[in-house]
């Protein structure tokens, strides 16, 4: 939906690059560069532009250019096919073929890009600053604003719009459109498109953060093939748990107060319980477990040791076991 895909792009590139994070950071420390981006520096196109084609590892690896591509060659398309063939559900029940101008199709498809770019930049240079917890926040936070736009929306009927196959439906809104939504054009699309990409994404981001793990020695990299399945199957879990269970179960929990108590006491009440449950205790256990590392902030790239060639060697060949 247009609404939330420029959320979901966003989550796509942070997702990647905290998948890949170890990877990232020993590319940055053998390039010699030193340090990261300033905020500024993340928001000039000019200035990425300049940075890409010097090749600075940022960009030059095989994560950037995979990010691209899903973006490019799969979340686009899904997004455009929607639009063009089911422009009411797509807006959130919002527009049609006769009111949605011209740059708002342009923009959108452009959004579902640069988002994505922004996500994976941003989450990259946390990583780099050894800011781990701030680095996943990017994810958790752009799924949760994902999930809440669906879920409340601006006028708490977010669920309504997104189970209404139309304007008419939503306007007639009763709990048996979702019968009519399920078998709608919507659905076959939204099918035939995550059955794609969805297994890809958690395909790509479990595999590089288990290569992370084997690079520096964290996981055993003579597993058989039943470990390390079962070691995947683990991260896969915590994956879908953070996104289903955490924010997509923080969002329902937040429209639920906002119903109840209304914007202002709803908001304030879920604003308490997200920063007392989920931020001070399920945060620093998640990002512990998910990167295995040992605190929630370590040193940034500049002051990691420098690895040794006979490290090294064993490294590449935990990496290629």
């Amino acid at each position: 939906m247009v609404e939330v895909d420029v959320f979901w792009s966003y989550s796509i590139g942070a997702s990647f690059a905290l998948a890949s994070f170890r990877q990232l950071r020993k590319m940055r420390k053998e390039s010699g560069v030193d340090g990261s981006y300033d905020l500024k520096d993340m928001l000039d196109v000019k200035k990425i532009a300049q940075e890409i084609e010097k090749g600075d590892s940022a960009f030059n690896n095989e994560y950037f250019t995979k990010t691209l591509l899903f973006l490019s060659l799969l979340f686009v398309p899904s997004g455009s096919n929607l639009l063009w063939s089911n422009p009411n559900w797509e807006t959130m029940q919002v527009g049609s073929y006769e009111t949605i101008p011209g740059w708002l199709v342009g923009g959108f498809t452009i959004t579902n890009v640069t988002q994505g770019i922004l996500g994976y930049w941003g989450t990259y240079n946390l990583l780099m600053k050894g800011k781990y917890e701030k680095a996943a926040w990017q994810t958790f936070l752009s799924y949760l604003g994902f999930w809440f736009i669906l879920v409340n929306g601006w006028d708490k009927t977010g669920y309504k719009r997104f189970f209404s196959r139309n304007r008419e439906a939503f306007d007639d809104w009763k709990w048996t459109n979702f019968f009519g939504w399920l078998t709608s054009d919507v659905v076959r699309i939204l099918l035939a498109y995550g059955a794609l990409f969805i297994p890809l994404m958690l395909y790509w981001v479990s595999k590089w953060l288990m290569e992370g793990y084997q690079m520096e020695g964290l996981v055993e990299a003579d597993q058989d093939q039943a470990e390390r399945l079962l070691e995947t199957a683990k991260v896969d879990g915590y994956l879908l748990g953070a996104v289903f269970g955490g924010s997509l179960g923080s969002a329902i929990l937040a429209h639920l107060l906002i119903r109840w108590l209304g914007w202002a006491k709803g908001l304030g009440v879920f604003g308490a319980f997200f920063y007392g449950v989920m931020m001070k205790v399920v945060s620093p256990w998640f990002v512990k477990k998910i990167l295995k590392v040992e605190a929630v902030e370590g040193p940034p790239v500049s002051e990691l040791p420098q690895i040794e060639e006979a490290d090294l060697d064993v490294l590449i060949a935990a990496v290629e076991a």
